[in-house]
């Protein structure tokens, strides 16, 4: 799943921070550079290695002992380091004469290119639903005046709640992507049915990024198939059908584009968490793997980590770990932020592998006997959602009880019975065989009986896992669908999509999620997280039809 550039020199790793890679790399986006040092983000791109995690870590073994999780036993490692990193998404300066000709050209000083800048920023984020996001309509209580009325203007940029530093911080994640490889775990996505995708939170509280590998081609305006787009958003019925280019991503050319904690890549448009991304490109079912909600897990090298094509094996129990340094981890308490579980809680990530049945290869393990984990709810426009969690049932699972904001959300996940159990109702062909028989000879079930019997799903709360998704492969290197060796989800008794509540998403608010074990038995039992989907409720689609099959 990765991208081949031809280089004319050998490429020597970086080994300066961020700060000192932009001051050296800049002569091709000169305007943006200076205003990330005029708003004061270019300091904020310093940090690089927890130095307290150096101490505390030693409270914690190395390798956890064996432990039984599904059907194989596994040895977690806990992380040598923690380190902060940042993936900046950059408008080169020719983008902005040539796109924004009306507000940019190469004879103006600096200062007139940063106030373009500015009055361009101040439009992307000027509405009213803006204001209420990122609280600019909250009252100062020192002066009485609202945020907006004291820092939108172009003596106050280093506020968090100037316009240009939003429209910088935006376009800066909050996690180091070391390359395109990383950028989207493109594993098990069936392409004839959707895009790769990953849904990022940036620096720009409240805000999320898409970044999509565009394999379909939607319409000749897609200039370039199987490529990278920031935001983009096929023509649709969510946004009237009309498509949203976003933005292109390229790798700079002859220029050094990584440090020790910071990469940037080069975008041809410039990117807002703007009406349309949030009325237009976010209003669909935003599908999100769980292993993108923490940015540590990016750059510390634990999401993506080893070869998933090499499958379970010795190696795995081993410290030297397998192919490609792939190893499963435990992460002790603390090491994530804006995550809290106790000590009898393990907290363990197991590495991709395309032959296990979880999206994109990998899946995070809450394991103990009495297992309470609390995580915070992915950034999304204010609204009402629906959430649900998708999941791989196993006799060996628990039943966890699912809070949202403190709240408990009806009955407990028993994650040991499968889609055919009567509590689910859905109808399959066995284990794993094609349930429609009008997509394949050896389907039983007409199109008309699985819609009616999707209705009935959603009755009891669950949904059929999509059919974008498979687990296998056709023992080639590439991620691609091949249906005598592959299973799609949506065929899968045991792979499903539990609905756990409608949630209302309030503006300039973190919600939370928690996980807490219900289970009686004194064994150890396993709460898996695969994927979660929000999904706004006027496109859930009657009886769980339409959107929700892929």
């Amino acid at each position: 799943n990765g991208v081949v550039h031809p280089v004319d020199k050998v490429i020597v790793p970086n080994t300066s921070l961020g700060s000192s890679l932009l001051d050296e790399n800049h002569k091709d986006f000169t305007i943006f550079y200076e205003a990330l040092k005029r708003t004061a983000l270019l300091d904020s791109l310093s940090r690089y290695r927890d130095d307290d995690y150096e101490v505390w870590k030693n409270n914690y073994a190395p390798f956890t002992q064996s432990m039984r999780i599904g059907n194989e036993d596994y040895i977690g490692k806990r992380p040598d380091h923690r380190y902060t990193g940042f993936t900046l998404l950059i408008v080169p300066d020719k983008v902005l004469y040539e796109k924004y000709g009306e507000r940019f050209h190469e004879g103006m000083t600096m200062d007139q290119k940063i106030d373009a800048l500015y009055d361009l920023a101040a439009e992307k984020y000027a509405d009213y639903t803006s204001a209420s996001i990122f609280g600019l309509d909250k009252t100062d209580p020192a002066t009485g005046k609202t945020y907006k009325e004291l820092y939108w203007n172009k003596t106050s940029l280093k506020s968090r709640h100037n316009p240009l530093n939003m429209f910088l911080s935006y376009h800066i994640l909050d996690r180091l992507f070391t390359s395109t490889a990383k950028l989207i775990n493109c594993w098990q996505i069936y392409t004839a049915y959707a895009d790769p995708t990953e849904w990022i939170s940036t620096l720009l509280d409240f805000s999320t990024i898409k970044l999509e590998k565009v394999y379909r081609t939607i319409d000749p305006a897609v200039e370039y198939e199987r490529d990278f787009y920031i935001n983009h958003s096929e023509a649709c019925v969510y946004n009237n059908y009309e498509r949203i280019r976003g933005a292109h991503l390229t790798i700079p050319e002859n220029a050094d584009n990584f440090s020790l904690n910071v990469a940037y890549y080069y975008v041809d448009d410039v990117l807002a968490y703007d009406q349309t991304m949030r009325n237009q490109v976010m209003n669909t079912r935003i599908r999100i793997d769980v292993l993108t909600l923490w940015p540590e897990l990016t750059t510390n090298n634990i999401r993506l980590c080893g070869n998933p094509t090499q499958g379970y094996n010795a190696g795995d129990n081993s410290e030297e770990g397998t192919e490609g340094g792939g190893h499963n981890w435990y992460l002790p308490p603390g090491y994530l932020d804006n995550v809290t579980f106790g000590e009898n809680t393990i907290f363990f990530l197991e590495r991709p592998i395309i032959q296990w049945s979880n999206m994109g290869g990998d899946v995070v393990g809450i394991l103990g006997t009495s297992y309470d984990v609390t995580f915070r709810l992915p950034n999304v426009p204010p609204g009402t959602y629906e959430l649900r969690l998708g999941y791989t049932a196993l006799e060996s699972r628990g039943i966890g009880q699912v809070y949202v904001d403190g709240i408990p959300q009806g009955l407990p996940m028993d994650m040991r019975i499968f889609g055919n159990d009567g509590r689910i109702g859905g109808l399959y062909n066995g284990w794993a065989g094609w349930r429609n028989k009008d997509e394949n000879s050896s389907g039983i079930y007409t199109t008309e009986e699985l819609e009616e019997n999707a209705r009935i799903m959603k009755n009891n709360g669950y949904y059929s896992a999509p059919k974008s998704v498979f687990f296998g492969n056709d023992g080639n290197d590439i991620p691609r669908y091949n249906a005598s060796n592959c299973t799609l989800y949506y065929n899968s008794c045991n792979l499903l999509r539990r609905k756990i509540c409608t949630v209302e998403v309030k503006a300039n608010t973190h919600h939370t999620v928690r996980l807490r074990s219900v289970l009686t038995s004194s064994e150890t039992s396993d709460f898996t997280l695969d994927f979660m989907e929000l999904v706004p409720i006027d496109i859930c689609g009657a009886g769980g039809l339409g959107e929700d099959l892929y």
